[in-house]
């Protein structure tokens, strides 16, 4: 494959777009079971950049698709600690391969840790351009749903059967309410260590 012409560098956007996420849909997926009752809120109608509460993140709702549930395991937080990543920046096919991790942990009776995972992956960035949605029109490298995790070369894993392309998925973010650290009064699912 021929290497990427260099482009240039364009500035990064937080914008994430109207959210076609509504009361009706979280409530389907709370009847579904991929949501408790009251723990997740759409966002505004003209809410473009999101804005959530201290105890809250900005959640995509393919990532539950994906099969992504809460409370979520510790050493999931763990991960996104050792890469430095936020829970935003993940897209729906990083939670197949953490699930599937999980599940390799399970059935072989292995302690699952941020380390383990981190030696049979890496993170692969993909960056992308999204439409003029920032008040000057331009364009702008998304801050979101941009990062997913892939084998290192050395893993030979099974053949993933999976999505490749979640259709329009980033249009469907909502905020879901996370539990405050006792100790320190802050949420967990963040990329960087208290």
């Amino acid at each position: 494959m021929a290497p990427k012409a260099d482009r240039p560098k364009q500035s990064q956007t937080i914008v994430l777009g109207h959210s076609s996420m509504t009361k009706a849909l979280i409530a389907n997926m709370v009847s579904l079971s991929m949501l408790v009752e009251g723990g997740a809120s759409a966002p505004l109608r003209d809410e473009t950049t999101a804005n959530p509460q201290d105890d809250e993140i900005v959640v995509f709702r393919d990532f539950f698709i994906a099969g992504l549930r809460f409370p979520v395991d510790p050493v999931f937080v763990n991960i996104l600690h050792l890469y430095g990543m936020y829970m935003h920046q993940l897209t729906p096919n990083c939670f197949i391969r953490l699930i599937l991790y999980f599940w390799l942990a399970k059935t072989y009776d292995f302690i699952p840790t941020a380390e383990g995972f981190a030696y049979i992956h890496k993170v692969h960035y993909q960056s992308k351009t999204v439409s003029p949605l920032e008040e000057d029109g331009q364009e702008g490298e998304a801050q979101y749903g941009c990062y997913t995790f892939v084998y290192r070369e050395f893993v030979f894993g099974p053949v993933m059967a999976y999505h490749n392309k979640w259709e329009d998925w980033t249009s469907f973010w909502f905020y879901h309410k996370v539990p405050l650290d006792p100790a320190t009064g802050t949420q967990p699912l963040h990329g960087e260590e208290n």
